[in-house]
């Protein structure tokens, strides 16, 4: 059975030094509740480009899958996102 909360870690080199994390947060009965992603530049810290939340709802239809190909398919955005919020 799962705990109230429990996250889980993925972490994925996208290239120059950059990591992308998500941090999937999942209800008592285990299904996803929240995913929220990070950018973060060789150790300086990180940026939140995207967040769900919600996703444990019922009617809510959520694929992690699905979500890990959209960042892909938007990752010039939040590249984008992410050297408008980090100091250069």
């Amino acid at each position: 059975k799962y705990k109230p909360s429990e996250r889980k870690v993925d972490l994925y080199d996208i290239g120059d030094g950059l990591t992308l994390v998500n941090i999937v947060t999942k209800n008592e009965a285990g299904k996803t509740k929240a995913v929220h992603t990070y950018i973060g530049y060789e150790g300086d810290g990180f940026v939140c480009v995207a967040h769900s939340e919600g996703l444990d709802q019922p009617g809510v239809i959520y694929s992690y899958s699905s979500h890990v190909r959209m960042l892909n398919a938007n990752l010039p955005y939040l590249l984008d996102c992410f050297w408008s919020n980090v100091k250069q």
